[in-house]
């Protein structure tokens, strides 16, 4: 009798998410530039700049973003950065108000390659306070939540020489985010994002991808959930002064 209630006690959770969930579908462009600059063997500065769009992919300014850190080479291969992340996030459609979020960030990056196949994988670690918006007025009141996030890149030459200066390469990458703290109740998933694009390598120290991200995520209430279709276009950039190099 016992197995027979837990049997349709589950089937009726089930049932009951199941008609709860709701799915928002958006069309989103990114457009990101990335700079790795290197003074010594030992230090570095990060800095990337973002801004988002959506409805149709163009017809309304989601989010505006810089992150600028301080880089420690452990090896060349393998990093540590940390620095402060400020985001500003444009009126949702319907409203009014716009509100900013503080974002100290620390992470690890490790660099390998296989057979002329590179992977880069990082693992940040965000203190978020966003700001709270109520009838429509930003507050002077900030919620705090922490984030965690795994990314995970492979990039693949098209020529037997690697990745090298005016050739195209294909790149897959997906990362996932996690949200922890008091202050996250329904939402511990926060999203996935899946790339697949085309690269080139523009020089040797520069170089551009572009393609499709899939970008699912769980909003705050729990049964809400968004899928984001994006074209991204990210630029990376790296300097190095150094005279000698390790």
């Amino acid at each position: 009798m016992k197995s027979i209630v837990t049997i349709v006690f589950l089937f009726y959770t089930y049932f009951v998410l199941a008609q709860q969930k709701q799915v928002i579908t958006e069309e989103k462009t990114f457009l990101g530039f990335f700079n790795q600059t290197r003074f010594t063997n030992r230090l570095g500065t990060w800095l990337d700049l973002h801004h988002r769009t959506t409805d149709n992919f163009v017809n309304r300014p989601l989010q505006s973003l810089g992150r600028l850190g301080l880089t420690i080479y452990i090896t060349d291969h393998f990093r540590f950065t940390a620095g402060y992340c400020l985001a500003y996030n444009y009126p949702a459609k319907g409203f009014n108000a716009s509100k900013i979020e503080h974002r100290p960030w620390q992470q690890f990056i490790l660099k390998q390659e296989y057979h002329n196949v590179q992977t880069i994988q990082f693992l940040r670690l965000e203190e978020r306070y966003n700001q709270e918006v109520i009838n429509d007025e930003a507050t002077n009141n900030y919620k705090y939540t922490n984030r965690l996030r795994y990314n995970y890149m492979v990039l693949v030459p098209f020529t037997k020489n690697g990745i090298s200066p005016k050739k195209l390469f294909g790149v897959l990458n997906d990362e996932v985010f996690v949200n922890f703290g008091k202050n996250i109740t329904y939402n511990t998933f926060d999203q996935n994002r899946f790339f697949c694009g085309i690269g080139y390598q523009i020089g040797k120290n520069s170089s551009v991808h572009l393609g499709y991200m899939n970008i699912y995520q769980q909003l705050s209430s729990g049964y809400k959930f968004s899928e984001s279709h994006c074209v991204r276009l990210f630029v990376y950039h790296n300097i190095d002064f150094r005279k000698e190099k390790s």
